[in-house]
Order: C-alpha cells, then sequence, then structure tokens
C-alpha cells in the first residue's frame, strides 16, 4: 500500500493496516517496523536493529499483550510469539 499520511491513514496503520509479521522462531526479519505486539513473553535477541537509544536490547522481554514501539529495520527474537508490525511503503 501506498503511503498515506493522513490522519485516517496513520489510524488505519497503527491498527495494522499495513499487514505485518508473525514471528515464532529465531530467524531474524528484516523490514521497516513500527512495533513489536508479544503474543507471549518474548525475548529480543541480537538481530533486533531500531531507532531506540541506550542500553541494548537484547535480552529486553516485552510481556505477553505489551507492544513495544519504534522503527525496526530488523527483529530477531529468541523466546516467544510476536507480530511486528510494518509502516506504510
Amino acid at each position: 500500500m501506498p503511503a498515506d499520511n493522513s490522519p485516517q491513514g496513520l489510524l488505519l496503520q497503527s491498527m495494522g493496516g499495513a499487514g505485518g509479521r508473525y514471528l515464532a522462531g529465531t530467524t531474524q526479519v528484516t523490514g521497516n517496523f513500527f512495533g513489536i505486539q508479544a503474543l507471549s513473553d518474548t525475548t529480543l535477541a541480537a538481530g533486533t536493529a531500531g531507532n531506540i537509544s541506550g542500553d541494548s536490547l537484547v535480552g529486553a522481554v516485552i510481556p505477553a499483550g505489551a507492544t513495544m514501539f519504534g522503527q525496526f529495520t530488523g527483529v530477531q527474537i529468541s523466546a516467544g510469539k510476536a507480530v511486528v508490525y510494518d509502516f506504510f511503503n
């Protein structure tokens, strides 16, 4: 879908309207993601890259039901199940 920066387009994106990917294994996925939603307690691994500054995200646990927002170009988990949500391109 093309980028839609209107209020309606941004609302649609925030609800997953641009799609996403289900993660249940340890393979890194790459793309342009705005959120990682944990379906079960999810531990981030070394392949996670984004615009969150400070300490490394490696080993960080996102509790089941929570979402970590940011701009991620790669996501890798070592445990748990999650959905990563795409930005509109």
